[in-house]
């Protein structure tokens, strides 16, 4: 019997994820490319992650009234993020900033051009602001209480381990870039992330980058060396060229923030539909008693 080998394996969703997208772009209209994007390879990449993640395609949305560009993935709680979509149409559906756990772009050859519109697109969704409030409980000093991915229940929180998306990097929405490979050096594409980074914010920069034909970037703390997983707590991008590992890493750095990644309570849905207590304007009322 041949022997199954789950890493080959993992690494041919990736292959074919990239694959299906560039094919799903010469589609045509925007209705066959959504269709197509609805392929086998993404659904695969969906079941190696906690049941809680679904996959999907389109734009994040916060309630303060901002919105993301149009996102080729976006992961997201199944049970609890709302979905607003039009006719299920990816240029038409909007997912709450929430309940999005990742977004991630999909290319095939990646040049400069290509390489910032999706470097733009993951900030795009990154700079969105969740709703998170300050509370006082039981006596304790006001913080921003918290809940894990797919969960219902909220945390309590004090604050040193509040909510907080824009110093914890568990508390953000995890962004990456897959292509199949960079049209330039690894150094060079190096040097374009860093003029990026200076240029819109280091801290909107994906958690990582992952090349099939070269090998995987990730944020760095250069006086350790250490790899990070977020640009929060790095001070450099570094690459490696371990392609056969790249899309693994993908896929257990996105498990690990579906995981270990926090958001703020349930409640925060509600503001979508608030149409507030006060009686509609020219309402007609009559009692009953």
């Amino acid at each position: 019997m041949t022997e199954f080998k789950p890493i080959e394996f993992v690494n041919r969703i990736g292959q074919k994820l990239v694959m299906e997208f560039d094919h799903a772009s010469e589609a045509g209209t925007p209705g066959l490319i959504g269709a197509a994007r609805e392929n086998p390879a993404r659904k695969q990449l969906e079941k190696l992650l906690p049941g809680f993640v679904q996959c999907g395609s389109g734009m994040s949305i916060d309630s303060y009234g901002a919105k993301s560009t149009q996102q080729d993935i976006v992961f997201f709680e199944r049970d609890y993020c709302p979905i607003f979509s039009v006719n299920d149409t990816p240029e038409a559906t909007y997912f709450a900033i929430e309940g999005v756990i990742a977004v991630g772009e999909v290319k095939s050859t990646v040049d400069k051009a290509t390489f910032f519109d999706a470097l733009r697109k993951v900030k795009s969704a990154k700079s969105l602001k969740r709703f998170s409030q300050r509370l006082q409980s039981q006596g304790m000093l006001a913080a921003a209480d918290y809940r894990s991915y797919g969960a219902s229940g909220t945390y309590a929180a004090i604050p040193s381990n509040e909510y907080d998306q824009d110093r914890k990097f568990r508390d953000q929405v995890y962004g990456f870039i897959l292509c199949r490979s960079f049209a330039h050096s690894a150094n060079a594409v190096l040097e374009n992330l860093v003029e990026f980074g200076a240029s819109e914010g280091f801290e909107f920069l994906p958690n990582l980058i992952v090349s099939l034909n070269d090998g995987f970037i990730l944020n760095c703390e250069s006086s350790s060396l250490k790899l990070q997983s977020s640009p929060l707590t790095a001070n450099s991008v570094a690459f490696c060229p371990d392609k056969a590992r790249a899309f693994t890493m993908l896929v257990r750095e996105l498990k690990l923030h579906a995981r270990e990644g926090r958001t703020v309570p349930v409640s925060a849905f509600d503001r979508y539909l608030d149409i507030g207590s006060a009686p509609l304007p020219e309402s007609i009322i009559k009692p009953y008693r």
